[in-house]
Parts: C-alpha cells; structure tokens; sequence
C-alpha cells in the first residue's frame, strides 16, 4: 500500500479515494492483498523509535531489507493517505502519523484483550511473551537512521504502522465470530429455478451464477452510488475505508484457484454470496452527516 495517495489538496485527496472506492466496489479491481503478521504486539511505542536494547536497521523501504511482507504492506485508513500527500515537514508527517498510530494501536489493544480472554496463566504468559518478541521486531526494523530525511522518516513511519496494522487485523478476524458472508446468502428464487433447471450441466449452471451475480453487483452499485452522493464527513470516510477493504477481501478469497470446472464454480459462488450479502447491507446503511 503506498500512503502517498490522493492530491495535494485535502479535498483532492477526497475526490480520489472516491474514485478508488468506487472502482473497489463496482469492478471488482484487484487490490494488493493485506499480510498479517504471525505474531502478537505489545504496548504503543513511540513512532520511529528504536528499543535501546536492540540495533535499529535503517528503513528503507526495500522489501527485502524486512523478513516478511507485514513491514511494507498493509490497509491503513485513507485519512492518513490524505494528511502524508505531499508533505515535506518532518513535523506535520510526524504528527501524521502519530494519529494514525493512535487509531491502529487501539484496534491492536482491543484485538489483544480479546486474545487473552479465557486464556489460563502459562497462556497468557506465552502470549505476552510473543508481544514483547513483536514489539521488539517491530523497533529494530521500523527505526529512522540518525539525521534521517522526510522521506526516510516516512518509511519507517509506515513500516511501524503497517506491523500494527497487520496484527490488530489478524488478531480482530480470530477473535471475532466465523465470517459466513462467502459461503451464505439470500439469493434470487430465479436463480435457484435456473440452477434447477440446469439438471447438473457446469455450462448452464455457470450461465446461471453469471446472471444472478450481475443482478447483485448492479444493486451494490446503486447502493455505492446513493451512500457516495451523500454528505461529506467521518462516517462517510470511514465507510469508503470499509468499502475498499471489503473489495479487497473478496477479491482475495474468492479468487479462482484453478482453470478446471469445479474450483472456478467454487469462486463464482463465493463472489456472489459475498455480492447479495453486501447489497442487503448497504441497503440497510444510513451515513450520519
């Protein structure tokens, strides 16, 4: 994900995360995939900061200078992308991201709580354990070099804030209640005939899935268009956010595994259950000036 995104106007910058949001939803555009890391995190640290007990390594923003992909990607909030654009102020890029820190570290901390809940000792021991091994990751390879420039001060920003991220991601989506929205919904009665009428042939049934999953991305459509036209505000840009994510998310599980018949069948019906939940809900969805 590059931060750096929008104009180098705030409205600007709103006009295109827009633009991205629609596209996201209505044309199903491949978005990079968002890793999470396989580890735990531990209390905020100050942004840029090296743990004195370790030796920082200079941010570069080269992925190969990290040991895995959760350092230099991740799904932050377009308000950050707005604030960095264009800024060359190590101050204002600072207090950027400080911001943005606040908001990750507490999606990390309410993640964490969950985790721990119901754990006995020795678990809770071991978890805490795996937070402070994070933590300690996290400041080695997210630390400015000494007299860094802008641009550098920004990547390690972002590296730091894409290890939040990541892992308050990961540790929300296991604590929270099985995600069924790829696998059920409430479809057509036309396409449940039109699958019956099928009598088992791939082609024709495939025909079907083509049909009803148009119908319910013509509604997410509408739905994006009237929730767009509407007022400006946080829970507008908080909504876009979600939008895009959730794109991002079905284009990623349900992405087709295969040219055979089967696996290809399996992705059709898991982008249209994900299509007809999606317009149910956004039909529901009211933004609050």
């Amino acid at each position: 994900m590059d931060a750096r995104r929008g104009n180098e106007q705030i409205v600007s910058g709103r006009r295109y995360w827009k633009v991205l949001a629609l596209c996201l939803a209505l044309t199903a555009c491949q978005a990079p995939s968002s890793p999470a890391s396989a580890e735990a995190a531990a209390t905020p640290a100050p942004l840029a900061a090296a743990s004195p007990a370790t030796t920082p390594s200079p941010a570069t923003g080269d992925p190969s200078r990290y040991p895995d992909a959760s350092y230099t990607d991740g799904r932050l909030r377009p308000a950050y992308g707005w604030c960095v654009d264009g800024v060359e102020d190590a101050g204002k890029l600072q207090a950027c991201g400080k911001d943005e820190l606040a908001y990750q570290e507490g999606r990390l901390e309410e993640g964490a709580s969950k985790a721990v809940t119901g754990l006995d000792a020795a678990a809770k021991h071991a978890f805490l354990a795996t937070q402070a091994t994070w933590r300690s990751d996290t400041d080695r390879h997210c630390a400015a070099p000494a007299n860094a420039g802008v641009d550098d001060l920004q990547k390690a920003q972002e590296c730091r804030l894409f290890r939040v991220a990541n892992r308050a991601d990961a540790l929300l989506a296991q604590s929270g209640p099985p995600d069924t929205s790829y696998t059920q919904a409430t479809l057509r009665p036309e396409f449940i005939r039109c699958v019956q009428q099928a009598r088992g042939m791939n082609d024709h049934i495939r025909a079907c899935g083509d049909t009803e999953l148009a119908y319910h991305q013509t509604q997410v459509q509408a739905e994006v268009a009237r929730l767009m036209n509407g007022p400006d505000g946080p829970a507008k840009d908080r909504w876009m956010d979600e939008q895009a994510h959730w794109a991002e998310d079905t284009d990623k599980r349900c992405a087709t595994t295969s040219d055979r018949i089967g696996p290809m069948m399996d992705a059709q019906l898991c982008r249209l259950n994900r299509y007809a939940n999606r317009a149910a809900e956004l039909h529901a969805r009211e933004l609050a000036p």
